[in-house]
């Protein structure tokens, strides 16, 4: 298993950028999900706190990085066009957020949640999603299990900042 320094950058190789696309090495769910956050900016504690466990999460990015699906990213000085730009990774997170979105309302107002799935599936940025929070928190004022909607929404702000 190849050393890794959880305070580094991870970005995906050509082989997950590949493996985004086409599946093709039908990489477990938690995993492909590992995969899809890893974008050249986030370090491997920020990627560990989207999981449900940092064992298990350091235990996939592990896998990830020994499969080279993923890389340690060298350090790199951002210009402030490379931070205006967004990037094919950015679009990939909508993508992973919107669908923690949905699961997640799902479980926790069930029915009464179908107006704002709708609402969440139609977002086409990150911001367009950040627009939503302030509806989501409202709505999961009524949700049952208090603990897991402040969860949510925690991981949420973490995944759209």
């Amino acid at each position: 298993m190849a050393k890794m320094d959880l305070s580094s950058v991870f970005s995906k190789t050509p082989k997950g950028i590949e493996e985004i696309s086409t599946r093709a090495s039908h990489l477990p769910f938690r995993m492909r999900a590992m995969l899809i956050m890893v974008d050249g900016q986030r370090t491997g504690n920020q990627l560990l706190a989207f999981g449900a466990s940092a064992t298990e999460g350091a235990k996939q990015l592990a896998a990830l990085l020994d499969g080279g699906f993923v890389q340690v990213q060298a350090p790199v000085h951002k210009t402030a066009e490379a931070v205006v730009r967004p990037s094919p990774a950015d679009r990939e997170d909508i993508s992973l957020a919107k669908s923690y979105t949905v699961r997640a309302l799902q479980e926790l107002l069930g029915s009464q949640a179908d107006a704002l799935i709708a609402e969440v599936k139609q977002a086409k940025t990150a911001a367009d999603l950040r627009q939503k929070v302030g509806k989501l928190r409202a709505a999961l004022r009524a949700a049952p299990d208090q603990k897991k909607a402040k969860q949510f929404l925690v991981k949420l702000a973490m995944v759209l900042d």
